[in-house]
């Protein structure tokens, strides 16, 4: 990655330009915040029927012959997810090429856990690949070649030559968390390896790092809940945060709950939680307020440097948070959640 953008140093304008206007244009498509308050009272049918007028039409036409019921919904919210974000790298170029190429891999990390994971616990390949969004170097046709493998050991042998391979043949001696730990870090790393050698870079090494710390918080957060240990906690910590720092985190690790949320008075995204926190909210809703700050600050941001890849990379994150919205409303309405229940796990900006 780095080679790649040293050859690319500047920028032409017109790259940005031409990707942001098309960024503008796609938004358009997204639901609307005030949408959600409808599909909150409609059965699952009815949602289904309701997506078939917006831009998940062409995935849920080509699948309603074969699938039905929340398996057409993840299938087709995936497979909508996934054509979105190709269409990004295709019609983009550059830099902005480049980075948005690089930042979705996080998919091809995320689809890797899917497979090892899922043949080490006996899942279904169905099931599997209900979770494939083929949105990084590897595609939905790489990720069925690569769960057709008939063991994890042949799985990690088919990866030989890629980054995730030295971390990959640990597993069967790590518990596997660390190892999805591991491929976390690596990702991250590999992003905040980049050299910032213009503008345009500056801004995603920032928005990497902001996402890191969200990642950090709620990692302690939720290990926290669980009364996990300080090494159990430290191992799960992404190095590179904006403010969450290796050396944060182990400040953080080391307190009780109640001292940790106070000393996340002086993070930038306190001012998220902060009437949660007085009011005793679970874990569960301050991420989705965490969540929600994040988006907002991730628009605003990218109101301000429109010529930059912080407008693509807002429409990532907002097109990501539209499909688990849909996700867990139609998942909730299926097993009776009641709809206040549904409503609070919703990230609506």
């Amino acid at each position: 990655m780095v080679s790649i953008l040293r050859r690319l140093r500047r920028t032409k304008v017109r790259d940005y330009a031409y990707i942001s206007a098309r960024v503008r244009v796609m938004r358009r498509s997204l639901i609307p915040a005030d949408e959600y308050r409808k599909l909150l009272n409609m059965e699952f049918n009815e949602i289904i029927r309701y997506l078939e007028e917006t831009q998940y039409k062409k995935e849920i036409d080509e699948l309603t012959h074969k699938y039905s019921g929340v398996r057409l919904l993840e299938y087709a919210l995936n497979m909508n997810l996934c054509a979105t974000y190709n269409k990004l790298v295709r019609i983009s170029s550059g830099i902005p090429r480049a980075l948005v190429t690089e930042y979705l891999r996080k998919w091809d990390v995320q689809n890797i856990k899917s497979i090892i994971r899922g043949k080490l616990f006996g899942f279904p390949d169905e099931e599997i690949k209900e979770s494939f969004v083929g949105a990084g170097e590897y595609k939905y046709e790489d990720l069925v070649a690569l769960l057709s493998r008939d063991t994890v050991e042949d799985v990690i042998n088919a990866l030989q030559g890629t980054p995730y391979h030295e971390i990959l043949k640990e597993v069967g001696t790590k518990p596997l968390s660390e190892i999805e730990d591991e491929l976390d870090k690596l990702y991250y790393t590999r992003l905040l390896d980049i050299r910032p050698e213009s503008e345009d870079v500056r801004y995603l090494l920032e928005f990497i790092r902001m996402e890191v710390d969200l990642k950090n918080i709620k990692t302690i957060l939720r290990l926290k809940v669980e009364d996990g240990t300080y090494d159990e906690i430290m191992k799960s910590i992404i190095p590179g945060g904006y403010q969450i720092s290796v050396d944060e985190a182990r400040k953080l690790a080391n307190m009780s709950w109640d001292e940790v949320m106070r000393g996340l008075e002086s993070y930038w995204f306190w001012d998220a939680i902060s009437e949660k926190v007085k009011e005793g909210a679970p874990l569960s809703i301050l991420e989705v307020y965490l969540d929600k700050y994040w988006c907002n600050t991730v628009i605003s941001k990218s109101n301000h440097y429109p010529l930059s890849i912080l407008p693509v990379l807002a429409y990532i994150i907002l097109k990501k948070v539209e499909t688990d919205n849909l996700r867990i409303i139609a998942r909730g309405k299926l097993e009776g959640v009641p709809k206040e229940a549904i409503e609070e796990q919703l990230v609506i900006v």
